[in-house]
């Protein structure tokens, strides 16, 4: 016979390119088949990045121009600085004007809103230390184009197509009739137009050349209504409600954001819907307070109802929930654009989703609030399993393993710009706090000490549920040694926290920048 050919008889190079197609157990179990493979995978600087960014969940990006060397460096340096909460330097950055209720982190952007609703800003978060004299931080400004609408909110796409939608109200009362009341009062009671603006990020901030103009809705006697925007590829999701009118139906529009064209259209009882969010490209999650459920629909044409229904623990009978949101960072894509400055970023279908729930408050209590999170993958397993269009789910049949819940009373919960990738930041709501990350990348619980036990009824007393509230996915938990007395919120995306300093009159007057890696 001739002779037996043997892996390790081929180039090391080619060793290492077939590696890169094992998975990260993979590779381990052929480190210790021979110490040949030993050495070729341990001084291989591709597999290691490789098995570097699958322990932390990332997704290497193609776009970025630093060596590898450099990659593998800022990784272990944000993974290190997290574990252990420590920031490799901190920035504070001013807020040099009044601003809205109005804000967003994305991309390595933070936006505000303006006072009056007319403009939004935005400043480039900062990658690398000050410096001894670092140059001020420039707020961006992107104003309407009409002196008499007013920003209602807007939702980001910038890595996919450089796009900001911005929902706008413009009153059709006379002004001179406007001019008379507060701006708040003067657009809760004026009929009017909503329109979605598309507008480019980049320089020099006109309409979007891809959206063959804005959407414009039919004009509505209920003044400003409350919005929820989301993009991801060719689908834009838009759902306008009116919690103060309750004679009106929530509406959840489903278009395609560059033709204009209407896809689907839902309406819902007043007050159903407070959230939305793309499980992936073509799944879309709706939260729904009206029957406590987490609707599961497909972005195809001529949907009617969710293709999965799950429903949260049974509330106690009389007892029901007054809002319920959901956000994952980041969001799917369909493809787009990479900063060549950021050399990876947190994976799509490993992030978490939180979710946070309101309960009326009892007379001379404080309003009761809960989070629970469930990673993305899983939630998308649960439609595998149950393909059968109008399944719907018990919550003992499908939460208790995938969802930790959490009693958010004591905590901050202004701001939804929590989590990135399988992390959540809080900060507890007292005078003195130290920052707490919430970690639920599976392997770096495997690895850590400090793990919230599993729950089967976290919430057994508080008499709002009527069946047990499991809650057993695994999570680390990492406080920062350094407490702080002066926030007023905090906020994560990939490589930073972000906490927001407000002065005597409730402004935001200065961010701090505290960056790992």
């Amino acid at each position: 016979m001739g002779d037996c050919f043997r892996l390790v008889d081929l180039p090391p190079e080619l060793l290492v390119h077939i590696f890169t197609f094992l998975p990260r157990d993979a590779i381990h179990c052929c480190r210790k088949t021979s110490r040949y493979l030993y050495q070729t995978i341990k001084f291989s600087i591709e597999l290691r990045y490789q098995v570097d960014r699958e322990f932390a969940h990332v997704t290497d990006n193609p776009a970025s121009l630093l060596p590898i060397s450099e990659r593998i460096a800022k990784l272990g340096a944000r993974e290190s600085g997290f574990s252990t909460m420590t920031p490799s330097w901190v920035r504070t950055i001013p807020v040099p004007f009044t601003t809205a209720g109005l804000y967003e982190l994305s991309c390595g952007l933070f936006w505000l809103g303006e006072s009056g609703r007319e403009a939004l800003r935005y400043i480039v978060l900062p990658n690398e230390p000050p410096g001894p004299n670092p140059s001020p931080i420039q707020w961006e400004r992107i104003a309407l184009p009409s002196s008499r609408s007013r920003i209602i909110d807007f939702g980001l796409a910038i890595d996919e197509h450089d796009l900001v939608v911005i929902a706008t109200f413009t009153p059709t009362a006379p002004i001179a009739q406007l001019d008379a009341l507060p701006l708040r009062r003067a657009l809760a009671v004026s009929s009017g137009v909503v329109k979605l603006e598309f507008v480019t990020v980049s320089s020099p901030n006109g309409p979007h050349p891809q959206a063959k103009g804005p959407i414009e809705f039919p004009a509505t006697q209920w003044g400003i209504p409350s919005v929820i925007i989301e993009t991801v590829g060719d689908i834009l999701v838009f759902v306008a409600a009116y919690p103060r009118v309750p004679i009106v139906p929530d509406h959840v529009y489903v278009y395609n954001w560059k033709t204009g064209s209407l896809i689907w259209e839902i309406t819902a009882e007043n007050s159903t819907y407070f959230g939305a969010v793309f499980l992936s490209t073509g799944v879309l999650m709706l939260p729904n307070t009206t029957t406590a459920t987490l609707e599961l629909w497909l972005l195809t044409p001529g949907q009617t109802a969710p293709v999965l229904t799950l429903h949260l623990p049974r509330l106690v009978p009389g007892i029901r929930i007054a809002t319920m949101t959901a956000r994952g960072e980041p969001n799917p894509s369909v493809s787009g654009r990479r900063n060549p400055a950021v050399p990876f970023h947190s994976s799509v279908e490993d992030s978490i989703i939180v979710f946070n729930i309101t309960f009326p408050a009892p007379p001379n209590l404080f309003t009761p609030i809960f989070l629970f999170f469930a990673h993305r993958r899983a939630l998308l397993s649960l439609l595998a399993a149950h393909p059968t269009p109008g399944d719907a789910l018990d919550y003992a049949d499908w939460g208790p393993d995938i969802c930790r819940w959490i009693n958010a009373g004591g905590l901050v919960t202004d701001w939804i710009t929590t989590t990135s990738g399988q992390r959540c930041i809080a900060l507890p709501a007292r005078e003195t706090a130290s920052f707490l990350v919430l970690d639920f990348n599976p392997l770096t619980v495997h690895a850590a000490s400090s793990v919230l036990p599993a729950e089967d009824d976290p919430f057994e007393d508080y008499g709002i549920w009527a069946e047990a509230v499991g809650s057993r996915l695994p999570v680390h938990v990492v406080s920062s040694r350094q407490q702080y007395d002066s926030y007023n919120g905090v906020s994560l995306d990939d490589a930073r926290i972000i906490a927001f300093k407000k002065n005597m009159l409730r402004q935001l007057r200065e961010v701090d920048v505290y960056f790992f890696g």
